[in-house]
């Protein structure tokens, strides 16, 4: 909740400058206070179905935040964001039904007293909810709408919605299986060795689906051109970590700490970094009107506040020691290596692909940062200025955070992470062996860092040499193709007619906005008191 609140706070920073002049400022800021409300109240539910309840709230209102300036191919793009808002969350009512149809109740605390006895069910349960949490974490293969929606919207939604709105989806899977292995607790030995073995089955599906979006999200990267693009699909990829952390979580069970430690802990280093992102691309396109990278260049002559933190944003994201990313990797790692370890041989395979997904991120923002900061600038950006303003505070905030993670890793595992492991039934031993004042600085993972940076600047310089980085995928794959625009444009025709109903509505008078907000304001009471 405190992350939460520093991602809306830096961004509602951002937004002042992002939205000025572009109308509508009233329902925007209704809409973003609406989706901080349904955020935290996901952050508090005490049961799946009031999850259930904020979650969609919070992506319709958030679907309203990505559409605001309303568009013919903003409405369209923000179609296909509501409509697979609506399957993820169809998907997880139904995993709601299907689990509270055997076990009778809906409270996280009491979820394993009865899910060892209801046979298979139980998986089918388990496939609904990843695939309606998947939908909003941007699993693939259901990721389509990321790179459709963020190259339309404001540049805060998208750092709103890739800082924390995504993690949320992270965040669902993963609290349903700590609720699972702490709600064992007192059980029958037979029970809780089948709620293992159940969790060890979905972990393994899990850990490969995360590996999958980790490649396919950092290749589709390697190909974009234009900034946004190439950050919503680091979107994409960067969850696939959270997720494949999610995923040993559940194989090792009560031995899976380091793989609640950092999907947990990547969950907050990338809303802060891949926020900081999105603004510095933001700043640079106020600057020039330009997001096509190649059309850019030698900007940190013009602009070195955003050269700057842009700088510190992508040695976060790649894994730089000294820098947040470099804590939560080096744990994620770890947790691959304990999979195979204290699990199969074949997740050496996975660790493997662990590694290239680095480099490929690596090289990708070799390729991001040179093109659009250094190298020779294009005349017509020699009158360009860089200008501060009060986003700009939201940015210096968000990249000190940065660096004070990366300075001070064990902050957070000492005071956040590790007491949470702990109240969440893990094993004590593998907390006090592996988590407790763990050493990030060691020769072993400096080295692989090493590793990843050399093979990054191979690849990149590899893809330069060679022509790679402008491979394009069939239309059928690129959510932004011709093949998918009579889809786009009919379903956006559909939502627009509903929104100007509803602005309409909201234009007659402040009290319709004053009316909800306390609506919700005396809901959220009665559903704590």
């Amino acid at each position: 909740m405190i992350f939460a609140a520093v991602i809306f706070f830096t961004v509602s920073l951002y937004t002042a400058v992002d939205i000025k002049g572009c109308g509508r400022e009233r329902s925007f800021y209704m809409f973003f206070m609406i989706t901080y409300m349904a955020t935290l109240g996901t952050l508090m539910a005490g049961d799946l179905l009031s999850f259930f309840l904020f979650f969609e709230i919070m992506t319709f209102a958030s679907f309203a935040l990505m559409v605001h300036e309303r568009g013919q191919k903003v409405i369209e793009a923000g179609s296909i964001y509501i409509y697979f808002g609506i399957a993820g969350g169809l998907s997880i009512l139904a995993g709601i039904l299907v689990l509270s149809a055997y076990t009778q109740n809906y409270e996280w605390i009491t979820l394993g007293e009865k899910f060892g006895e209801i046979g298979a069910v139980k998986y089918v349960s388990a496939v609904f909810f990843i695939i309606g949490f998947g939908i909003k974490a941007g699993m693939v293969p259901l990721h389509h709408w990321v790179p459709v929606v963020y190259p339309k919207s404001h540049l805060s939604v998208n750092a709103l919605s890739s800082g924390i709105l995504m993690k949320i989806g992270g965040y669902g899977i993963l609290r349903l299986i700590v609720s699972v292995l702490t709600s064992t607790k007192g059980l029958q030995e037979a029970n809780v060795n089948t709620i293992l073995l159940t969790l060890k089955d979905v972990g393994a599906v899990v850990i490969w689906i995360g590996i999958i979006t980790m490649i396919f999200g950092v290749i589709a990267a390697l190909e974009q051109e234009k900034m946004v693009r190439m950050l919503a699909y680091h979107s994409v990829s960067q969850m696939g970590y959270v997720i494949m952390g999610i995923g040993v979580t559940a194989y090792l069970g009560f031995d899976g700490a380091m793989g609640f430690a950092g999907s947990f802990y990547h969950m907050i280093n990338h809303g802060i970094f891949k926020a900081l992102l999105f603004m510095v691309a933001g700043v640079v396109f106020f600057r020039t009107r330009e997001k096509n990278m190649y059309k850019l260049g030698g900007l940190y002559r013009k602009m070195p506040f955003a050269a700057t933190v842009g700088l510190i944003a992508a040695l976060g994201i790649t894994g730089m020691p000294l820098f947040n990313g470099f804590a939560s990797k080096s744990i994620l790692h770890h947790a691959i290596i304990e999979a195979y370890e204290y699990g199969h041989p074949a997740y050496r395979w996975a660790e493997y692909l662990f590694t290239f997904v680095s480099a490929c991120t690596a090289a990708s923002f070799i390729k991001l940062y040179s093109h659009v900061f250094l190298g020779p600038m294009p005349e017509k950006f020699k009158y360009v200025k860089e200008k501060y303003n009060i986003g700009t505070i939201g940015m210096v905030v968000l990249a000190l955070l940065v660096v004070f993670i990366g300075v001070f890793p064990n902050f957070i595992m000492n005071y956040a992470i590790i007491p949470s492991a702990r109240a969440m039934e893990f094993d004590p031993y593998f907390i006090d062996k592996y988590l407790m004042s763990m050493n990030f600085f060691n020769s072993k993972d400096l080295s692989s860092m090493l590793l990843v940076y050399t093979s990054g600047f191979i690849i990149y310089i590899a893809g330069v040499r060679f022509n790679l980085f402008h491979f394009h995928l069939p239309k059928q794959l690129d959510p932004e193709s011709d093949f998918y625009q009579p889809l786009y444009k009919k379903s956006g025709e559909q939502i627009r007619s509903i929104f100007k109903k509803l602005e309409q509505i909201i234009n007659v008078s402040d009290v319709f906005i004053y009316g909800v907000m306390l609506l919700l304001l005396i809901i959220l009471l009665i559903s704590f008191l």
